[in-house]
C-alpha cells in the first residue's frame, strides 16, 4: 500500500507485537524502549535519541549526498538606481 522497499526500510515501534509482525513483512525492525533484542527484533534502542549512535551509516550517506561542488563562480545581477 505504501509502495516502499521493505529491504531499505527501518520500522521503529515500542510494541514487540508490532515489531514481530513487521519483521514478517520483511522490514528491518527497531524496538524502542528496551536495550534487549527479542525474537523478530533486528535492533533495540533504549531511546529514540540514540539513533545517531546506533545507525551512523544513515548520517554518513546523508552528508555525502549533501556535498555539492561548484565548478565555476556564479554571477548575480543586482540592479542599482542612483
Amino acid at each position: 500500500m505504501a509502495k516502499i522497499n521493505p529491504h531499505k526500510t527501518l520500522f521503529f515501534d515500542d510494541s514487540i507485537r508490532n515489531i514481530q509482525t513487521s519483521k514478517l513483512t520483511g522490514l528491518t525492525t527497531v524496538l524502542v524502549g528496551s536495550s534487549q533484542r527479542k525474537p523478530g527484533v533486528d535492533y533495540a534502542l533504549e531511546s529514540i535519541h540514540n539513533m545517531r549512535e546506533a545507525f551512523p551509516e544513515l548520517w554518513e550517506s546523508v552528508s555525502k549526498s549533501l556535498e555539492v561542488s561548484v565548478s565555476q563562480k556564479i554571477a548575480i545581477e543586482t540592479p542599482v538606481e542612483a
